[in-house]
């Protein structure tokens, strides 16, 4: 009863062998530059497709290093950079004057 538990938990989705969430992401901006390309410069459509395969196999690789890679750019969207700025003049980093 526990496996598939812990398969999900150790296998997050994928797709093609790359993290789903990015590998999804990069088939819409790849196929909206695609089409753009196309209707505006009566490109060939191998040339797009090209780059859409090198940033998959690009992010197949990144996946292989990091299986849970979606979810780590994901929570560091969230949180965001950990640098603040002083509203005041002072030594070290103050949150409130």
């Amino acid at each position: 009863m526990r496996e598939p538990i812990f398969k999900a938990v150790a296998m997050p989705p994928r797709m093609f062998l790359a993290p789903f969430k990015l590998a999804a992401a990069n088939l819409v901006v790849q196929g909206a530059i695609m089409m753009i390309a196309i209707a505006l410069f009566d490109l060939n459509p191998l040339y797009p497709l090209i780059t859409t395969l090198a940033v998959h196999f690009f992010l197949i690789f990144a996946g292989m290093r990091e299986p849970h890679l979606s979810n780590v750019l994901q929570a560091w969207g969230v949180s965001g950079p950990t640098s603040s700025h002083n509203i005041y003049k002072s030594k070290g980093v103050k949150l409130a004057p």
